[in-house]
């Protein structure tokens, strides 16, 4: 009887850590994941940043001047306001 109990203590033993492990397993490629998305977004937003058109922003109040500067290669000034 006390073999029977201890082989079933082992045995329920056995499952909890296999279980723990692959809880701590799959929180580990969540996690990963998660990372790599961040890695990925960073990427996109450092391209979106080295493209950008260097402008002058102008504010009275609530009004908002942007502008493109003057020596930018892009030919046509646009103003947008708001």
């Amino acid at each position: 009887m006390a073999f029977a109990c201890a082989m079933a203590m082992i045995l329920v033993v056995g499952l909890y850590a296999g279980v723990s492990a692959q809880r701590e397993k799959q929180k580990l490629n969540a996690l990963r994941a998660e990372r790599q998305r961040i890695e990925t977004e960073l990427q996109r937003v450092k391209a979106i940043a080295d493209d950008t058109q260097p402008v002058v922003v102008l504010q009275n109040g609530d009004t908002r001047v942007i502008m493109q500067t003057p020596d930018s290669p892009y030919q046509q000034t646009k103003q947008v306001y708001y």
